[in-house]
């Protein structure tokens, strides 16, 4: 990640925010990296049934939803910590760098409160569902645990939005062969 340099903060606070993302890496990373794996192979053996052998895979489209929707909520905090949602920083370079602060403050605040109402919301429409015995239609697979997943990232999303609205990013010093040179 590049850091715009009037954005830039290498001080004790960014360096204590980097902890987090091996966290993860380790747990969210490789959850979304075993999701995406398992939905190739679905969608590869639905392919395969249905071209070749003419028996397409009984409930592939609602396994690909259903990994699916799990995927991109694995994925929700790591693209949080990464500070890889899509922004628009068109005024940054008019302000200087106490005001440029101060709106990466109210924008992690802000996509805070909408993570907190996300979860909020896709709790109880989870509750609703459970109560409900909501199941999909050709597999029967429940639904409110994955809205209950889904309400947990969003949670954990906000956490770590109102984390970056304090917390700069830090840019990766280059390695110690990058700095000398090879003359």
């Amino acid at each position: 990640m590049t850091v715009q340099p009037h954005l830039r903060d290498d001080g004790p606070r960014a360096r204590a925010g980097a902890i987090l993302q091996p966290y993860l890496e380790r747990s969210l990373g490789v959850l979304a990296a075993a999701l995406l794996l398992i939905l190739v192979g679905v969608t590869c053996v639905d392919v395969f049934g249905r071209y070749f052998l003419n028996a397409p895979l009984n409930g592939a489209f609602e396994m690909t939803e259903v990994l699916l929707v799990a995927l991109v909520f694995a994925a929700l905090p790591l693209t949080t910590e990464r500070r890889e949602h899509v922004e628009v920083d068109l005024l940054a370079f008019a302000f200087g760098p106490r005001m440029n602060r101060a709106l990466i403050a109210f924008g992690g605040l802000f996509s805070a409160a909408v993570f907190f109402t996300f979860a909020w919301r896709l709790w109880i429409h989870s509750a609703k569902a459970a109560s409900d015995g909501a199941v999909t239609n050709a597999l029967s697979i429940p639904l409110a645990p994955f809205g209950y997943a889904a309400a947990l990232a969003c949670f954990v999303s906000a956490l770590i939005a109102i984390l970056r609205a304090f917390i700069l990013p830090v840019e990766k010093s280059p390695t110690p062969n990058m700095e000398k040179g090879t003359s």
